[in-house]
């Protein structure tokens, strides 16, 4: 797919895949700069009514203007291959994931204060978002992102909230089993409480 245009955007490498989509690194070249494309699975499009879904709680992830949270730059629909994708800032750096990943291999710790500093500003973004109703419910440290210069960026945002209204079932589990909420696992949308739960288990794991 790398070379592949999506829309006004060349895909050039892809960066991840997970369960709802597959992010590349990509080039809008009338700015000349290099974005994150996020394309969503094509099953996340068979329930008749995500289309509007998908647009309206695209407006409510744009208006997410905070330093750690990932910019959201546009959300498209390729019309040749009926495929919803969202272009966000590229982050050049790992992954929560990552970095805890490659601690656990060589029998390391993260240090107390690089902890503590992740938590406060994850929390920051967070209580952001909850200001403006909006609700993660997908918070690990998959989506958790450090930059270059070591801040904070939370991502997927909506994702989730995108997941459940294509899902045919009303107590469908969304989220990631290890950091959900008790009441997530139980089927329960959750509230701005399951993402500060979903932060602390990473706190711990940290």
């Amino acid at each position: 797919m790398n070379g592949r245009k999506v829309g006004r955007y060349e895909l050039l490498e892809r960066l991840g895949r997970g369960g709802m989509a597959e992010v590349y690194r990509a080039h809008q070249a009338s700015l000349d700069r290099y974005v994150a494309i996020k394309l969503l699975h094509p099953f996340l499009a068979d329930d008749p009514e995500f289309t509007a879904r998908f647009l309206r709680e695209a407006q409510n992830i744009a208006r997410l203007k905070h330093p750690n949270i990932v910019q959201v730059y546009d959300f498209e629909t390729d019309p040749e291959t009926e495929t919803y994708y969202m272009v966000m800032e590229l982050i050049e750096g790992p992954t929560l994931k990552d970095v805890l990943e490659r601690l656990d291999a060589s029998g390391q710790r993260m240090d107390v204060h690089d902890a503590l500093r992740i938590t406060r500003d994850a929390a920051a973004a967070l209580a952001f978002a909850h200001s403006q109703n909006m609700i993660h419910r997908d918070v690990k440290p998959a989506n958790l992102m450090l930059d270059g210069g070591h801040r904070v960026v939370l991502t997927d945002f909506g994702i989730a909230r995108m997941m459940s209204a294509a899902s045919t079932s009303a107590t469908a589990m969304v989220g990631t089993p290890a950091y959900m909420a008790p009441e997530q696992g139980l089927g329960d949308a959750g509230d701005e409480r399951s993402d500060l739960y979903s932060l602390g288990v990473i706190l711990f794991q940290m």
